[in-house]
């Protein structure tokens, strides 16, 4: 019984994930106190030993590179509070976590609840409030990102499972997520989602080909397929929308929202001429302002005042310049070669580095605390081998 209770607490960081982030506003704020927490339960049961474990983890140390940069960017100019917390908090979890103390089988069914909170939540807030996706709790394009990494990881157990009912169980959780996904409308996320499902199909196919796997891929398309019938209204509407907006474009009206990013994507080459090599911090929003008055960007981009440019790439690069950008860029790419290749967490790896890079072209997800903790913990974590007593 006191070692149940010791695991439930050291899981606690993943359970929250699953529950509170997806509901509360400031879940990610909470999520620090459970990382406190799962480190208190970690030293009690198991001392300093799992410290030793991970300093194998070549992830703790491109974490702690970034750590150390961003302090110093947010000493030097300013830094989001936060990403700094984020950062902090994960790499403190990273260094610290009992990787055996996570199951497969508790992996399976975090995912499933995060499937399935998270696509109850968007129905609750866009079909039964009829929020508008600008007056959710929580940024409608980071929680998409969140549907989207627990449907992904749900499809990887349903497909790398041997057990039968936990095989159904986790189909079930795909489907579900699949339809939060569209229910979101976020159109970066669904092109991460689907190119994902390509890559983890080619590797997977690769790695463990046999002519009935394309059974299973049919299946999966056929699922989609009925998931993409049932929410028909809500897809055409946002394509639609979509193609309103490139109309609007053409004519040469670029105050819609992808006609707002390419704006955004125009000044920022502006904004890094003189601070390419640390960036600008805090300081982008005063140069931002100094380009309006200068008349290089118009009205509609100025009244917009943006917090971010709607590009991680060129976020990283404007306020944290060349240094930052490429810190970022060895974040995400790094867990790639590093990952054990005979596990099934590579797969969820690759699927998530996937997602979060094509979902990185048109929005921030790293800027923000919910998908900045999935990522530390499902990637940077879990990313290489295990011991024999971990999953």
């Amino acid at each position: 019984m006191k070692d149940k209770i010791c695991s439930f607490f050291i899981l606690l960081p993943f359970i929250w994930l699953s529950t509170g982030m997806l509901i509360l506003k400031n879940g990610d704020k909470t999520m620090v106190a459970m990382v406190i927490i799962s480190i208190i339960a970690t030293l009690y049961s198991y001392g300093t030993s799992s410290i030793k474990q991970n300093l194998s983890n070549k992830m703790l140390w491109i974490v702690s590179l970034i750590t150390i940069y961003g302090l110093f960017s947010y000493a030097y100019h300013g830094l989001s509070s936060t990403e700094i917390r984020t950062v902090i908090s994960s790499l403190l979890l990273i260094a610290i976590f009992p990787r055996q103390v996570i199951t497969r089988k508790s992996i399976a069914y975090f995912a499933l609840v995060g499937a399935i909170i998270s696509t109850v939540m968007i129905w609750y807030w866009s079909q039964h409030l009829g929020l508008n996706r600008g007056y959710w709790p929580i940024n409608a394009i980071p929680f998409s990102t969140l549907v989207a990494s627990f449907t992904l990881i749900c499809l990887i157990m349903a497909i790398t499972e041997t057990n039968k009912s936990l095989k159904a169980i986790m189909l079930i959780g795909f489907i579900v997520g699949c339809g939060g996904l569209i229910l979101g409308e976020t159109r970066g996320v669904w092109l991460g989602f689907l190119c994902s499902l390509i890559i983890f199909t080619i590797f997977w196919m690769k790695d463990n080909y046999q002519p009935r796997y394309w059974l299973y891929i049919l299946s999966v398309i056929l699922v989609m397929g009925a998931t993409i019938f049932v929410f028909k209204p809500e897809l055409e509407q946002r394509i639609l929308q979509t193609q309103n907006e490139y109309a609007a474009i053409e004519s040469g009206n670029l105050c819609t929202s992808i006609g707002l990013r390419l704006q955004l994507w125009k000044a920022s080459a502006i904004l890094i001429e003189d601070h390419l090599f640390i960036g600008l911090g805090d300081n982008h929003i005063k140069k931002f302002n100094e380009l309006y008055k200068d008349g290089r960007i118009s009205q509609c981009l100025y009244n917009l005042k943006p917090a971010h440019y709607h590009n991680q790439y060129i976020d990283k690069l404007v306020k944290n310049g060349v240094i930052g950008l490429a810190l970022f860029l060895l974040l995400l790419l790094a867990p790639l070669w590093l990952c054990h290749k005979g596990h099934y967490t590579k797969y969820i790896t690759i699927s998530l580095c996937t997602l979060l890079a094509i979902a990185s072209l048109t929005d921030v997800p790293f800027n923000h605390g919910q998908t900045l903790f999935i990522f530390m913990v499902y990637v940077c974590l879990l990313h290489f081998k295990p011991s024999k007593q971990s999953i």
